[in-house]
């Protein structure tokens, strides 16, 4: 009687993956792509380089193929950190998800984490700002959701692609019994439109943070196999010891291709950004000149600082 009783009641559903189980699985992926992009840097350093921010672009293709071929039915249901971790990506049937849905939840989860810094937007480029609002919009949001959302343990991206996390495999064992807490919506948009303004007011969405007050260069000097891409000049605000002029503290110049050891290459931009923004040299101006790449999860620099002396940067270039 018993059997029987057993054998008509509807299966249990799956067991939902802990949230600190996905961490972990992703930090075991992101790990996985990091050492294969340092083992790629190794041999394709110098063209990875010469991309200048469209690596990120490469970086973004090679981790969605990576999370939408693993976690679709065809490659098992889980990346390699999650078959480590024991959980698998399921539809809310319980079954394995076909390869365009695997991909489109790769997408969102790695758009907000590789594009992030894609646009290296100023005051005033609200196009860009706008777009870097929207990835860091939907990055808040989604954390948001999946730290809170007790119920269900989904993330946006699992939300819009109607797929859960769960422990051990997948068993056919339904999931549509599961309701998501509205109110969490409501919240997670909030601040996803919330993100927008904040970047159009020049507020950092994402915390890349430099010390001092830094400016970027619009108009850099190109010459040869060199190009000069970006510069950033911080200062120490204007005091009367400095004569009411900001004080000059250490440049970085971005390039494309090699120029590390170029030094006239430091020389002209330094000269350039000190007299562009009538700061005061001190004795001397560090200046780091830096190129390589970076793929989101991956990145390689070669550099070398120079130490410029005073006098020769108080001239018109």
């Amino acid at each position: 009687m018993d059997t029987d009783s057993q054998m008509d009641a509807a299966p249990e559903m799956a067991p939902l993956a802990a949230t600190w189980r996905r961490w972990l699985a992703f930090l075991i992926d992101w790990i996985i792509l990091a050492l294969g992009g340092c083992i790629v840097s190794l041999a394709f350093f110098e063209p990875l380089a010469a991309l200048g921010v469209w690596a990120r672009l490469i970086g973004f293709t090679v981790a969605v193929v990576y999370f939408g071929l693993f976690d679709s039915g065809w490659g098992g249901a889980g990346s390699p950190g999650k078959k480590l971790i024991g959980i698998r990506v399921v539809d809310d049937a319980g079954r394995v998800i076909g390869m365009s849905r695997s991909f489109l939840r790769a997408a969102l989860i790695c758009a907000p984490l590789i594009l992030n810094n894609f646009y290296m937007a100023q005051a005033g480029d609200y196009p860009h700002l706008a777009v870097n609002g929207l990835l860091g919009g939907w990055m808040i949001a989604s954390l948001y959701v999946l730290v809170f959302n007790r119920r269900t343990k989904q993330g946006l991206h699992d939300l819009a692609t109607r797929t859960f996390v769960i422990r051990g495999r997948a068993t056919r064992q339904g999931l549509a019994g599961l309701r998501f807490w509205r109110p969490h919506l409501m919240i997670a948009s909030a601040i996803f439109a919330l993100q927008v303004p904040i970047a159009l007011a020049g507020l950092p969405v994402f915390l890349h943070f430099s010390p001092g007050l830094t400016t970027r260069v619009t108009k850099a000097p190109t010459g040869g196999p060199v190009q000069v891409v970006n510069a950033w000049l911080s200062w120490k605000k204007p005091t009367a010891a400095t004569g009411g002029k900001p004080e000059c503290q250490g440049l970085r110049v971005q390039l494309t291709g090699p120029g590390v050891d170029d030094e006239t290459v430091a020389r002209t931009v330094a000269m350039g950004m000190v007299a562009h923004y009538h700061c005061q040299v001190v004795t001397n101006l560090p200046v780091r000149m830096q190129y390589g790449f970076d793929m989101g999860f991956s990145s390689g620099t070669a550099y070398r600082d120079y130490l410029l002396d005073e006098a020769d940067l108080t001239h018109s270039p």
